[in-house]
């Protein structure tokens, strides 16, 4: 069984890139446009990693990363920050709130 992932963008291209070319690598991707979508899928439960962007239409993925790391269920779900933003202090804000890796979009 494929290790599952979710993307959380609301960039549709973006978001179709990367879900395809993590499909071709042999993982299985959800995605959601928004955080309260995305919370929906966490809620379902079965992700083995989340990739999160920070600017979303209905909130800021860094609140989404607080609820996470505070809730025993999915503290240890590996998370990476897909982001346009790409200011050092943010990298080191989402790190220090619990992203596992920092990664900024071109």
């Amino acid at each position: 069984m494929p290790q599952k992932l979710l993307l959380i963008d609301d960039d549709t291209r973006l978001t179709g890139m990367v879900a395809d070319y993590l499909r071709a690598q042999g993982y299985a991707v959800d995605t959601a446009p928004t955080l309260a979508a995305g919370r929906e899928w966490l809620r379902q439960g079965g992700h083995d990693a989340l990739l999160l962007d920070l600017m979303l239409p209905d909130g800021d993925g860094l609140e989404l990363t607080r609820e996470l790391r505070a809730d025993a269920r999915t503290r240890r779900l590996p998370l990476l920050m897909l982001t346009a933003r790409g200011a050092p202090v943010d990298r080191i804000v989402g790190l220090e709130l619990g992203a596992d890796d920092y990664l900024p979009k071109p």
